[in-house]
């Protein structure tokens, strides 16, 4: 746990977050925030209209360890329009700087190119390429579908056919999210904000689970029985070591 001393006293602005040190989803206190674009300066509580680049310092309350983050924030004219001052504050994260943020792995049990294509996407998101991370996290779901061998003319009819095999609603529920999250991004060019895009990931990464991790990891569990099964078998007529 870092010194309390060497932290900056915390901020009126708070939120809710998934703390990327511990894991937990708590509250997050800002501790300091500065623009580093234009110019490198602490902003004032008077601004004027424009945009800048700011680094935010925020802090887990849980772990309080710290997370440093890069904003682009539009500074929107007041009301009325005659008083050159900023009034609301538009934020768009840019990236996570501190700490590093990981491309999403896949369990070893999916597919190969399934695997392929969500590191692809996992590594759009990670800097903030949402547009393409949405791109890319389709093309996983067209992947599933295909190696599922789900049939159709375009990507919603072949999700849709993944109840013919027997996949759950929720499965495909999640995976038409992700088609849309996809269309709408290369079609539309609508940028979805960073958890938006996390949650379609988190959908994947379970229809990932329950497709091929937990038949996989119920494929071993059976296979070790039957190893287990046959040595137990093998041995049940040998003669028992002789006593000392």
């Amino acid at each position: 746990m870092p010194d309390q001393d060497t932290f900056i006293p915390k901020q009126d602005r708070r939120r809710q977050a998934e703390c990327p040190h511990c894991s937990n989803r708590v509250a997050m206190s800002l501790r300091n925030l500065r623009w580093i674009h234009p110019e490198l300066k602490n902003p004032g509580p008077i601004q004027m209209p424009g945009q800048h680049v700011e680094e935010q310092v925020w802090s887990c309350d849980f772990c309080d360890m710290a997370v440093v983050e890069l904003y682009s924030v539009d500074r929107l004219p007041s009301k009325p329009k005659n008083v050159r001052v900023a009034g609301e504050h538009k934020w768009t994260l840019i990236s996570r700087v501190w700490p590093a943020q990981e491309p999403r792995p896949l369990s070893p049990d999916a597919p190969d190119k399934v695997r392929d294509l969500f590191l692809e996407a996992g590594r759009a998101e990670a800097v903030g390429a949402f547009r393409l991370a949405g791109v890319g996290y389709r093309s996983v779901v067209e992947e599933i579908c295909k190696e599922r061998g789900a049939a159709g003319r375009n990507l919603h009819a072949m999700i849709s056919d993944l109840a013919r095999l027997n996949v759950s609603q929720s499965v495909i529920d999640g995976f038409h999210e992700a088609r849309l999250l996809g269309n709408d991004s290369v079609h539309n060019g609508l940028e979805y904000a960073p958890d938006e895009v996390a949650d379609v990931a988190g959908l994947i990464e379970e229809a990932v689970l329950i497709l091929y991790v937990q038949p996989a990891e119920r494929q071993r569990m059976a296979a070790a029985r039957l190893a287990r099964r046959t040595a137990h078998g093998a041995g049940a007529g040998s003669p028992q070591p002789s006593a000392p």
